[in-house]
Order: structure tokens, then sequence, then C-alpha cells
């Protein structure tokens, strides 16, 4: 099984059902999983649009140069 990256990684917390705790060491690693969490939920929904704005806004944040933070 493969290890979480330091970047993302799940915590055993009390967490609703579909959501996940994750520590982050990036802010967009953030944006992103929050997004993936959207694009699943619109998914389920059926809500093919709302899918295809949330897949092409995570893709745009993944081809962004990474920036520093601080």
């Amino acid at each position: 099984m493969d290890r979480p990256s330091r970047a993302l990684r799940a915590q055993g917390s009390a967490v609703g059902p579909g959501e996940l705790a994750v520590t982050e060491s990036s802010r967009r690693a953030a944006v992103v999983a929050s997004l993936a969490s959207t694009l699943s939920r619109a998914v389920a929904l059926g809500d093919e649009v709302a899918a295809r704005v949330v897949h092409e806004a995570i893709g745009r944040l993944l081809g962004l140069p990474v920036v520093p933070e601080g």
C-alpha cells in the first residue's frame, strides 16, 4: 500500500459521511482536495455541467507553477 505524501495525509478524526480530514502543507492542495470532494458530489448527483466546471478548475490549478508559501 502506498503511503500518503507529506503534503496530504488522511487523519483519523471524526468526520461526516463522504468527508476526509486532511493535514495540508499547501494551501493549493487544500483547495484541490475541496474541489475533488465537490467533483465527487456533482458526479454522485448526476450534475454533468457542475462536474465539468469543477474538473476544469482542478486541471487549471494543477497546471499552475508551484508558488512558495510564507
